[in-house]
């Protein structure tokens, strides 16, 4: 029998000795050098990377509660893509106010996060889930389209938006900069477990959702609104990064079943350890020629899909 507090505790445990195995490891060696420098310069590395696997954690769960399919993913759907396109067409038109306004990108990222967010909804309304599934690769694929076309156009922000396709915005986190899209990363998780009573009432369909009280609609809205924000926060952090918000849930449900009660807190903390290990991995193993957590993250998280693909068509 599943026992869904303990699992929940013993995964924060580990959660806090990887944060602190992570402090102490990087490209530099073992330890916090001399009267902890070291330690201020990982310091917000591991807040960033904890904050935004938190919300793709969380994210990911609720996509894939509201939209009954366990392949979605704010990475797969386009909204991660969405959110990427946004920061690209800020930079595209970057002015002195862009940069000494640090609420900027977050607002831009979170407008193209809902902005493919919504667009899914809409194209995708009445079809199957797997259409669905089909239409946010669609999206994902033209955002990426938008955020290549303007890199190219404008010198200036290639180099950004190129690390940020490739999840590598970790490397130059600093307090200064990521606080922001930290508080957003937490304030989208804290409202993302408030969906568990709907999501789960949304398990058994739409019309029994609706005769014990839901408001499928509303669910589905707020979920989407949630959903962008979380993800336009962690690209703030992480840049895109695929395949957590997918792995998470999964991982979840399999040690406490389905109940989102217990399943996305549990999410939320597996993405933070999941996101958190695979930058730790990448800058401690090849520490001449660190690998983003992106890379890290897809080795995992691809065949991974492929597996779960399949045996969803089985």
């Amino acid at each position: 029998m599943k026992r869904p507090a303990g699992t929940i505790a013993l995964a924060a445990l580990l959660l806090a000795a990887l944060a602190l195995g992570a402090l102490a490891c990087g490209s530099a060696g073992f330890g916090w050098g001399t009267n902890g420098e070291l330690l201020m310069l990982r310091l917000p590395r591991v807040l960033a990377a904890l904050a935004a696997g938190l919300a793709l954690g969380l994210g990911g769960a609720n996509q894939q509660g509201v939209f009954r399919n366990p392949l979605a993913d704010p990475g797969l759907t386009g909204v991660f893509g969405g959110a990427l396109l946004g920061i690209a067409l800020l930079l595209a038109g970057a002015t002195e106010f862009t940069w000494n306004h640090r609420w900027a990108l977050p607002t831009a990222a979170f407008g193209g996060a809902l902005a493919t967010s919504a667009a899914l909804v809409w194209l995708g309304r009445g079809r199957s889930t797997a259409k669905l599934l089909l239409t946010g690769l669609g999206l994902n694929a033209f955002t990426a389209a938008g955020t290549l076309l303007i890199a190219a156009r404008f010198p200036e922000a290639r180099d950004i938006l190129i690390n940020g396709a490739a999840g590598d915005w970790l490397g130059t986190a600093t307090l200064e900069l990521a606080w922001l899209p930290i508080l957003g990363c937490v304030l989208a998780a804290l409202l993302l477990l408030t969906q568990a009573s709907a999501l789960d009432r949304l398990a058994l369909g739409e019309d029994m959702a609706f005769c014990l009280g839901t408001d499928v609609t509303q669910t589905r809205h707020r979920g989407v609104l949630l959903t962008a924000l979380a993800a336009g926060a962690a690209i703030c952090l992480v840049g895109q990064v695929a395949f957590i918000g997918l792995l998470a849930p999964h991982l979840a449900r399999a040690l406490v079943g389905p109940r989102h009660r217990a399943m996305l807190p549990l999410a939320g903390l597996l993405g933070a350890g999941l996101l958190l290990l695979a930058d730790t991995l990448g800058r401690s193993l090849w520490p001449q020629t660190p690998i983003s957590a992106a890379a890290m993250t897809a080795l995992l998280g691809a065949p991974a899909f492929v597996w779960i693909a399949a045996r969803r068509h089985e």
